[in-house]
């Protein structure tokens, strides 16, 4: 939930959120807010903050994936909520292949729940789900094809606002 605020507050404010995310990441009114009742560890603020700022750092690379994925819809008209869920799906299918695919999908799902309209959730686990299938990947990382659109880092990224 941390991850996609802060994911939420860079699509809107860019790159100058760079020097909020970390006071926001541990800004205990903001974790009441999201009813969360207990103090996060270190470890957790740092997680969120990778999920954050790598699915940030790639979102060119995940809007290419998305609009491949999504025909007919332009990915900057897409509801931010539904956008952001995605990149973070996209990074943690891709960089974190630890995590089972059914998990990464299933907390998306959740978030889209919680944080989105109606339609979220079946257009979140739609969108996973057709790209897990088109990666080829398996939950231990190994890839038998290259997925579309290259998720690796792109170092290109434009700093600039979607």
């Amino acid at each position: 939930m941390l991850a996609l605020q802060a994911l939420c507050l860079y699509d809107a404010l860019g790159a100058e959120f760079d020097q909020q995310i970390d006071r926001f990441l541990t800004d205990t009114s903001v974790h009441h807010e999201l009813g969360i009742q207990h103090s996060l560890t270190p470890e957790i603020i740092s997680f969120a903050r990778e999920l954050a700022c790598e699915a940030w750092s790639r979102r060119n690379q995940y809007n290419e994936m998305l609009g491949r994925a999504v025909h007919g819809w332009s990915v900057r008209r897409m509801p931010p909520v539904d956008r952001n869920i995605l990149r973070l799906g996209f990074y943690e299918l891709f960089e974190h292949p630890e995590t089972p695919h059914q998990v990464v999908i299933n907390e998306a799902i959740e978030l889209a729940r919680r944080f989105g309209d109606a339609d979220s959730p079946a257009f979140v686990n739609g969108v996973l789900d057709a790209i897990w299938r088109d990666t080829g990947l398996s939950d231990n990382g190994q890839a038998s094809s290259q997925p579309t659109g290259d998720p690796q880092h792109d170092s290109n990224s434009s700093p600039d606002r979607d």
